[in-house]
């Protein structure tokens, strides 16, 4: 194996770092990789990687305006102009992909393009190409329990097993999904999580900076909500939690968020008369400041609704660092908790259970397998595997 290219029609959140990681690792074997995708993704990922080749494409190339406004006018596409975009945008992938003499195309973000991905690879199966294909996977929002149309477990599966048949290979990041799915050639690789380089005296110094700087009382008990306000993430159903709980509990939201949801996190706030016990940081957090917002809470809460299908960084990142999790029982959220011993779960939706969940947890007895946790979810561990699925892959 000597070229990879690495495709990702998206940006934002986890996936720069998610490519970065992969590209990095791709260049210490030896392998010459490229990257495809938007400017703003190409532009933070080559900071990190120079030694990498990045070509700019967009799902709507000649729409005008920035990479932000164009993701905007894609998602208020209807469907069938959707699924064109999508089309448009693999099919030149691939040709770039040719053209740099590639060995391996690896979509990095397959989700919603999983369909387009089966159409672009029977077109491909025809000309027999040298290119293998590999997707990611990174959500089960077809799996029965995330949605209301059983037919789409069935219609997702036919396609993963019809990809399958023509040898394209799917990464996941879950035993569970892989279990559930049971169809296609599916290759489970943990999440990447790099554990933490900074010495202990300087995480909690951290912490400790954090805490005076938002007026948190050194008495409190923190839970900590990080990283963004989907509705299914569920920061309203904390909001309600933390109204049920004694007057010592705190909770730090952390993440940035559009203007009409401060105005209504604010509102909801007074309604529940719970804003001396609110702390904010409603803004994007710069990686290296990342871990003194967790070494600043007692506890990383993930209130998630039970439609939330994917995975979860602050997760990864609590778990790497010691900080015991509370979590929705749901999806991969649980199953990680669950393998790990990373603390405790609480029914979904459900405000009462959430507090009772934060009051009946043992801190005493929290031992989190982390040792375990951070083997499993190193960068290299997660190279190597991919590497693996490149290769051929070991199914389950």
């Amino acid at each position: 194996m000597r070229t990879v290219v690495l495709i990702d029609p998206v940006f934002g959140g986890h996936h720069s770092g998610y490519a970065a990681t992969l590209a990095r690792g791709l260049v210490q074997q030896g392998i010459q990789v490229h990257l495809i995708g938007p400017a703003v993704l190409l532009d933070e990922v080559c900071l990190a990687v120079p030694q990498i080749t990045g070509h700019v494409l967009s799902l709507l190339p000649d729409h005008p305006g920035s990479d932000h406004e164009r993701v905007d006018a894609y998602e208020e596409l209807g469907r069938v102009l959707r699924e064109q975009a999508n089309l448009r945008f693999l099919r030149a992938s691939l040709k770039l992909a040719e053209q740099v003499g590639a060995d391996t195309a690896h979509f990095l973000w397959l989700d919603g393009f999983v369909a387009t991905l089966l159409a672009v690879a029977l077109q491909r199966s025809r000309a027999k190409p040298a290119i293998a294909l590999r997707g990611t996977l990174h959500r089960a929002y077809f799996l029965q329990e995330f949605q209301s149309k059983p037919a789409s477990q069935a219609i997702h599966q036919a396609i993963l097993r019809a990809l399958g048949v023509l040898g394209v290979r799917v990464i996941t990041h879950s035993r569970m999904l892989n279990r559930r799915i049971q169809a296609g050639r599916l290759d489970m690789v943990a999440h990447p999580t790099p554990t933490s380089q900074t010495p202990v005296k300087e995480l909690e110094a951290a912490g400790q900076t954090v805490r005076q700087r938002l007026g948190i009382p050194a008495q409190a008990l923190v839970l900590l909500a990080f990283g963004g306000s989907r509705h299914d993430k569920g920061i309203d159903l904390a909001l309600e939690a933390l109204a049920l709980l004694p007057p010592h509990v705190h909770l730090l939201v952390v993440g940035s968020m559009h203007a009409p949801e401060v105005v209504a996190l604010h509102e909801r706030t007074a309604q529940l008369g719970i804003a001396d016990r609110l702390h904010l940081h409603l803004k994007f957090v710069p990686d290296e400041d990342v871990e003194g917002y967790f070494m600043a809470s007692d506890v990383c809460l993930l209130p998630y609704r039970r439609n939330f299908s994917g995975q979860s960084g602050p997760l990864g990142i609590a778990a790497s660092l010691g900080v015991p999790v509370l979590a929705a029982d749901v999806g991969v959220l649980a199953e990680m908790v669950n393998m790990y011993s990373l603390g405790a779960l609480f029914a979904p939706e459900d405000p009462a259970a959430l507090a009772r969940c934060v009051q009946e947890f043992d801190v005493s007895a929290f031992a989190p397998d982390t040792a375990r946790f951070q083997q499993d979810h190193s960068p290299q561990a997660f190279v190597d595997a991919v590497l693996q699925s490149y290769r051929g892959g070991a199914e389950g």
